[in-house]
């Protein structure tokens, strides 16, 4: 990061809204369902399945999970009507989890539920470490009363994330692999990139040799993604164990390399009103496009 890039990161809370819009548009579908069934129309038109996501975290009524319970019971409806090729991504925050952890379970468990009925599937999201156990908790949960139709993500740079998979294995679960973008104090991740990217190579494998149902590999860096390659070809692993996944508006050129080349690409489309938050820490974890913001503050974008 360059110095005019760590400026403008430092800057960001003082950058108009209209702004960070602008440039947010690449990262989110919009404000309405809608606007994520004409993104994801399009992404699966181009070869590429989809995860949608509302968006929206750490909420402090119980109303507000409902509403988003709401929100994603009519997105399951709308990704079986329009014949799309997608599931949902939650994060347990949005639902309730710091208000009331049961009535959150009842939430999720509804929506799983229905999403079964709907020959869909529900990814649980991992967010800051104040919630992995509990969201974890969750998900054995939701195993144990048979529902087979979740998943859940691991954050490569926890350092507890080996011993987490390793209790995970016996479950052949559905896990997405990605780095990990919360700020997380050096006793508890790793901070460095490399022992990130070490860490990352790891558990990809005690993944696929311990028998993961399928494994998301959740990354853009092209280091990574080549590594995830050459474990795919020496283990031969069938195109059912797992799928390539990137977030919208990021790599791209990438992510048409490997549809071409034949792999499973489902790309992640975040929606809906609280785009704020959300494009912030997208800017912040790519500041390389602080020039972005610096024309758009200029009115040269």
């Amino acid at each position: 990061m360059n110095a005019l890039d760590r400026v403008i990161v430092a800057l960001l809370p003082a950058v108009p809204k209209p702004v960070v819009r602008k440039i947010a548009d690449r990262y989110i579908a919009g404000e309405t369902i809608d606007d994520a069934v004409a993104e994801v129309r399009g992404l699966n038109g181009e070869g590429c399945e989809a995860t949608v996501d509302v968006l929206g975290e750490f909420v402090t009524a119980f109303e507000e999970a409902e509403a988003t319970a709401r929100e994603y019971r009519e997105l399951l409806e709308r990704i079986r009507s329009e014949g799309l090729r997608s599931n949902v991504s939650i994060k347990l925050t949005a639902l309730g989890l710091k208000v009331d952890a049961e009535r959150c379970y009842g939430l999720v468990r509804d929506l799983v539920a229905r999403a079964r009925e709907l020959s869909n599937f529900v990814r649980i999201d991992m967010e800051d470490s104040s919630v992995t156990t509990a969201t974890l908790d969750l998900y054995r949960r939701l195993r144990a009363e048979r529902f087979d139709n979740t998943g859940v993500v691991i954050q490569a740079y926890l350092r507890r994330s080996a011993a987490d998979v390793a209790s995970l294995l016996p479950l052949r679960p559905s896990i997405r692999l990605c780095k990990g973008i919360y700020v997380e104090p050096p006793e508890i991740a790793f901070r460095a990139r490399d022992d990130v990217r070490t860490s990352y190579r790891a558990l990809l494998r005690q993944m696929f040799d311990g028998g993961c149902a399928k494994v998301g590999i959740a990354t853009h860096d092209p280091s990574l993604v080549e590594d995830a390659r050459a474990v795919i070809a020496e283990r031969s692993l069938a195109k059912e164990r797992y799928e390539f996944q990137m977030l919208l508006g990021v790599a791209a050129g990438l992510r048409r390399k490997l549809v071409a080349d034949g792999h499973g690409l489902r790309v992640y489309v975040p929606y809906g009103r609280a785009w704020y938050g959300y494009s912030v820490r997208r800017i912040k974890e790519n500041p390389s496009i602080a020039g972005y913001v610096v024309k758009g503050m200029l009115g040269l974008g």
